[in-house]
């Protein structure tokens, strides 16, 4: 098992952080990203301000989690599911 795997239950999420979009400066922004993307930062999320949050809340199912890499650094992420 994996880091990655024992800090989600045994599901890991497989992912390049290179691919985190780090910057969303609107909720507009935030409901023209499409399915699929990997929002998040180091921050705990609080990169983001409360109108970005909730739209992107509202576009996943899973809501923020935090993710361990391998090399350490713990991203707080949020998946566009819709």
């Amino acid at each position: 098992m994996t880091n990655e795997e024992a800090n989600t239950g045994g599901a890991a999420p497989s992912f390049d952080p290179n691919v985190i979009v780090r910057t969303v400066r609107s909720a507009e922004e935030a409901r023209s990203l499409p399915s699929g993307s990997i929002i998040g930062d180091l921050y705990g999320g609080l990169t983001f301000t409360d109108a970005v949050s909730a739209a992107l809340e509202a576009r996943s199912i899973c809501g923020w989690r935090e993710f361990r890499t391998l090399s350490g650094d713990i991203w707080t992420i949020i998946i566009l599911d819709r």
